[in-house]
């Protein structure tokens, strides 16, 4: 499992290189995780614990997990909206990097000819800590 995270770290890097689209991605990727930790109701806090169990485990970096971790507890906290809305918000919010990517004229990696069940659930849980291991080499 470890070495597909990586795998996919690696095609995901090949397609975030514009400084304002990996920017756009972490903007995005913090909503709509906080939205969809939100969903969990009373367990929204407790999933938010074994996500971030699970980048400790598969990314081996303790502090992008605690980064990441904290902000969206923080979010968690602000996002006052009634519970029908958290899944078009976490929808919305995880399809808007598409819109960052048209804008940048930068190809984006997933696309209806090649998705999967699996790339799907990594970008998902991913993307947002994908999007800032990837600022380092921005241009």
């Amino acid at each position: 499992m470890i070495q597909s995270i990586k795998d996919e770290f690696e095609e995901f890097k090949q397609y975030h290189k514009n400084i304002y689209n990996i920017f756009f991605h972490i903007f995005c990727g913090v909503i709509f995780m906080a939205a969809f930790f939100l969903l969990f109701g009373k367990n929204s806090f407790f999933t938010l614990f074994l996500y971030t169990i699970l980048m400790i485990i598969t990314l081996n970096d303790i502090y992008l997990s605690a980064i990441i971790c904290t902000v969206v507890f923080i979010l968690m906290n602000v996002i006052l909206v009634p519970r029908s809305y958290l899944l078009a918000i976490f929808i919305g919010f995880y399809l808007l990097p598409d819109l960052s990517h048209f804008l940048t004229a930068e190809p984006a990696m997933l696309n209806i000819n090649n998705i999967t069940f699996l790339n799907a659930m990594t970008n998902i849980f991913y993307l947002l800590p994908f999007s800032i291991m990837c600022l380092p080499n921005a241009r």
